[in-house]
């Protein structure tokens, strides 16, 4: 399974907001990322549409992670900003039909991979990675 950049970038995000008071403009945003600001922009969005973070437009306004703060699982920020899973051709929303269907092991093989990739994104929160908490998985890397 391959994760697109977006996924990296909306993690540091919300790390970032959660080392941080209050909200931030998106060019600070990028700017303290080292990141391009279109780039962040488009995140931030689907980030406020996925309910991970709010926005405010004008001049006290800005970007500020939501109330649960660093409760969010990683895995479900992954599911909102990665928009295709299909780690073979045929899991593809428009992926062509398998000449070995309905008995090919290996879709079924690759979705149950998926879903066990995720789940093990599901038990860490942006806290657990920003090292703002700990972790019994994160403890061990010490």
């Amino acid at each position: 399974m391959r994760l697109t950049r977006a996924s990296d970038f909306a993690l540091r995000i919300l790390i970032l907001l959660l080392k941080t008071e209050g909200a931030l403009s998106v060019e600070t945003i990028a700017e303290r990322l080292g990141l391009p600001k279109s780039h962040v922009m488009k995140i931030v969005s689907q980030l406020a549409a996925g309910g991970f973070v709010a926005t405010q437009r004008g001049r006290a306004g800005g970007v500020r992670i939501m109330e649960d703060k660093g409760e969010i699982s990683v895995g479900s920020v992954i599911r909102a900003i990665e928009t295709e899973f299909a780690v073979v051709d045929c899991l593809g929303k428009s992926g062509p039909q398998c000449a070995f269907e309905p008995r090919c092991a290996l879709k079924s093989a690759m979705v149950e991979a998926t879903d066990a990739f995720l789940h093990v994104l599901d038990q860490y929160s942006v806290s657990d990675i920003a090292g703002r908490s700990q972790h019994p998985r994160l403890e061990s890397l010490d």
